[in-house]
């Protein structure tokens, strides 16, 4: 399965986070990058926890302090990760100036792939769902399964899928086989 998170961090209704907050998301074997700022890394470590607890596609509660995340490298722009909450889950984050993406699956992490859209309306799954097929092409569609999560149809073959949205931006991510 996949997840994905995306944390717009010049949305003006995110709240400032500070070390103490983190303590309220944080599992004991959480590793982190070193030398990003508390508040950044707050919401890095948020978007790797809601990717993976997406990726699970369970229907236990999201509880952030059960999920592992363990950043180990660098790999170009890609923060990459080993999480734990009922399975092993690789995954990455990219950390850029005005937002943070994060990817999570139990599938090869090569194999997963993203697209990220401007959103302008109220309605930002709807809105997310057509930038995708307007931009992927006709043979592509985002539906939903019958537990309500995203898949996307491409040449009649269903595969599972991911869909986050934060304030003005969208993320659609899936395994291409």
């Amino acid at each position: 399965m996949i997840g994905v998170d995306i944390v717009d961090l010049t949305d003006p209704l995110l709240k400032p986070r500070s070390r103490r907050e983190l303590g309220f998301i944080s599992h004991p074997n959480d590793h982190y990058p070193k030398g990003i700022g508390e508040e950044t890394l707050y919401w890095l470590l948020w978007a790797a926890k809601e990717a993976i607890f997406k990726a699970e596609r369970s229907e236990e509660a999201f509880s952030p302090k059960e999920i592992e995340v363990m950043y180990s490298k660098t790999v170009g722009d890609r923060l990459l990760y080993r999480g734990r909450w009922l399975n092993e889950i690789n995954g990455y984050s990219i950390l850029k100036k005005d937002n943070i993406i994060s990817v999570a699956t139990t599938a090869n992490i090569e194999a997963v792939k993203w697209n990220t859209f401007k959103l302008n309306t109220s309605n930002q799954s709807q809105e997310l769902r057509d930038c995708f097929q307007r931009e992927m092409g006709p043979g592509f569609q985002v539906l939903s399964e019958v537990a309500g999560l995203p898949t996307i149809k491409h040449d009649g073959i269903t595969i599972p899928a991911s869909i986050s949205h934060h304030h003005h931006l969208g993320i659609v991510a899936w395994v291409e086989s």
